[in-house]
């Protein structure tokens, strides 16, 4: 009988000591994650600046590349040039030739007048300016043949260039090639970078956030430290008379984004919950609503809140705020038909904080306000 008991007891205890699908997550864990992403952001920073000096240094040879090129096609120029000429002076030394020769044929003739066709005064000068017209013609033979073999030669050479004007060339659009990959590697590794600075910001404020309150780094967040369900107690933005005008109604694409409470112009307007100011202006709405932007953390978790319409402001950015304190004033600045408060809130993602510049993935993350104030 009492090992009936005892078998029974086993079967209703043992659902309880299986491990449970909800982790816990310590602060330890959360200062890991915040390591992990310093690190991954350091790693891929270290790699875009190694990728630049590469890349910096690959166009360096493209540009030599480039400059070899043109000087190749100034020396083949050259060269053309050259040819052309030795060519002529081939040509003029033929024509000269010709004429000494004629002058050496004549001087051999039978009836030709010695004094009129040499200009000589006697045989010996006469003999004597033969001789010079055998010398010349030899030296015009030889000239013409260097000349001939300085143009063979400046051919090759012209070949030559012409060659490596071609490996220039593949060389060049290797290089490029090459360029056009580091680039892309640049350019992949930075779109990497705020997504690495988001989730390293978001960490970072979890840390603080749990630091402050006492965690300890091997406590159990919600079972050892912040077991409050609403650890900032979120509070109604307003003071006194209010009537909600426009409540929520946002399916992700279209409605209302907010809830919208009139109010009197000049009416106080304060933070629902502690947390950091990160705009204050009139130039996000296309209207020019004056609004701020106020990042909170809620349990470790981002949550955004947005106040619109303003007539006024009571804080700069940068600023650390505290739940209920005075931020603003009640207005009807934009897109407004009288005075009223729009409040509108996200999570995760907050407008141009996380994901700047990407205002459609913001409002994917807009929720209903009273999920976290109370109903004034």
């Amino acid at each position: 009988m009492k090992k009936r008991w005892f078998v029974l007891l086993l079967l209703l205890l043992f659902p309880l000591m299986l491990p449970s699908n909800v982790k816990a997550v310590t602060l330890r864990e959360y200062e890991d994650a915040l390591q992990q992403y310093k690190n991954e952001l350091n790693d891929t920073n270290n790699k875009i600046s190694i990728s630049r000096k590469e890349l910096e240094e690959i166009q360096k040879k493209i540009a030599s590349i480039e400059t070899q090129i043109q000087e190749a096609i100034n020396e083949v120029d050259r060269l053309e040039k050259e040819i052309e000429k030795n060519n002529q002076e081939i040509a003029e030394k033929k024509e000269e030739s010709k004429r000494l020769m004629e002058y050496y044929q004549i001087s051999n003739g039978e009836n030709i007048y010695l004094e009129y066709a040499f200009g000589a005064s006697d045989i010996t000068d006469m003999i004597y300016r033969l001789s010079i017209v055998e010398q010349l013609t030899d030296y015009n033979d030889k000239i013409m043949k260097e000349l001939k073999e300085l143009i063979r030669q400046n051919q090759l050479k012209q070949e030559e260039l012409r060659k490596k004007q071609e490996e220039l060339k593949e060389l060049r659009e290797q290089m490029k090639k090459e360029a056009r990959r580091v680039q892309g590697n640049i350019s992949s590794m930075e779109g990497m970078v705020p997504n690495l600075q988001g989730q390293l910001s978001e960490y970072q404020d979890k840390v603080t956030y749990y630091r402050n309150i006492g965690c300890a780094p091997d406590d159990v967040i919600g079972r050892d430290c912040a077991k409050e369900n609403n650890a900032y107690g979120f509070v109604f933005p307003l003071n006194g008379y209010y009537w909600q005008s426009t409540g929520f109604y946002w399916d992700g694409y279209s409605g209302h984004k907010g809830l919208d409470f009139a109010q009197g112009c000049g009416n106080p307007v304060k933070a629902v919950a502690n947390g950091k100011v990160y705009y204050v202006g009139d130039n996000k709405d296309v209207y020019g609503a004056k609004m701020i932007l106020i990042v909170h953390n809620y349990n470790g978790r981002k949550v955004f809140s947005q106040y619109t319409h303003l007539s006024g402001y009571a804080i700069s950015e940068n600023e650390n705020v505290q739940a209920g304190q005075l931020i603003g004033y009640v207005g009807t600045t934009g897109w407004s038909t009288g005075c009223h408060l729009h409040l509108e809130m996200s999570e995760d993602i907050g407008w141009d904080y996380n994901r700047p510049g990407n205002y459609w993935t913001y409002t994917d993350h807009i929720v209903d306000p009273y999920n976290y104030i109370p109903r004034g």
